[in-house]
């Protein structure tokens, strides 16, 4: 059963040290449990919650005993699976005062358009090109290394989509784009991106993206047999300038996948945001978490 165990936690994403030390703690667990006589097939949260409170005369502190709470929550799942126990009596218990980080400070629906919209063109290739990857971000929940990566053929304006290839970190999709969205792609693919082509070092790049020449230099540097896509820290900059709430682009890849939650189902966003794992999906639903109990404080106080 070790190795069985621990080909789960591996399947679900977990690196060897953490694999590891659930082991760890499950073993310990188990162990406790065989005191009392209790088969581990027959645990419930009563068990569980003396097991915690065992831990706590011992001098482990909250976040040490959540951690253990975390390992046994995942040996359950796995008893589940394999047909050992029918349901996971500790599926939503939760430890006080351990606080869980909250991703990003939301952006609500209405700031991620305006974030878009607002931005200035000034009719110049460079910043026609950048609203365009705003666009991406806002809609699709591109990140910043999947725009750097994006192929012209990864476009398809017949059929109004946009291929994301998978990395060693997140799977492959392909994303509608929004009716809007394909006038101005099909302006960029035929009309600004030839000019940028023309500036570029390497000469026939198949990136749908291209650098422009900054700072007063005639040519980008190139950067492992591509011209660097120099762009996110002038764009962030005048985005936070822009928007007091905006922090960078990590937090509207949050905002977006928060309200993606709102709308489909988790495996649907799982799929749409590129998840590799759906438990990295789920992390998302601390902000909704953390939005209902900022109402529940302001407007319910004990």
């Amino acid at each position: 059963m070790t190795e069985t165990f621990k080909a789960y936690l591996q399947s679900e994403g977990k690196s060897r040290s953490t694999v590891d030390r659930y082991w760890q703690h499950v073993i310990h667990f188990i162990n406790w449990l065989d005191q009392d006589g209790t088969d581990v097939e027959d645990t419930t949260a009563k068990e569980v919650l003396s097991y915690l409170h065992e831990l706590q005369k011992q001098g482990d502190g909250n976040v040490t005993r959540n951690l253990k709470l975390n390992a046994i929550r995942q040996f359950f799942n796995y008893q589940i699976k394999h047909g050992y126990r029918r349901g996971n009596p500790i599926q939503h218990l939760k430890l006080q005062g351990t606080k869980t980080r909250k991703l990003y400070p939301i952006l609500s629906a209405q700031e991620l358009a305006e974030l878009h919209h607002q931005y200035i063109t000034k009719d110049r290739p460079n910043r026609e090109r950048n609203k365009l990857i705003l666009s991406l971000m806002v809609h699709q929940g591109l990140t910043t290394t999947e725009v750097n990566h994006l192929q012209v053929h990864d476009l398809n304006l017949r059929e109004g989509t946009l291929y994301i290839a998978g990395s060693r970190k997140s799977n492959e999709r392909t994303l509608e784009l929004k009716s809007h969205q394909m006038l101005d792609l099909m302006n960029y693919s035929y009309q600004l991106r030839p000019q940028l082509l023309e500036l570029q070092q390497v000469p026939g790049s198949t990136y749908l993206f291209l650098a422009s020449p900054q700072s007063g230099k005639a040519r980008e540097v190139v950067f492992r047999g591509r011209e660097r896509l120099q762009v996110w820290k002038g764009l962030s900059k005048e985005l936070q300038s822009q928007h007091t709430k905006f922090i960078n682009f990590k937090q509207v890849r949050a905002s977006v996948i928060t309200h993606w939650l709102k709308q489909y189902n988790l495996r649907e966003v799982q799929y749409m945001a590129g998840h590799r794992y759906v438990s990295s999906t789920e992390a998302y639903l601390v902000n909704q978490i953390d939005d209902l109990q900022h109402d529940i404080d302001k407007y319910h106080p004990l």
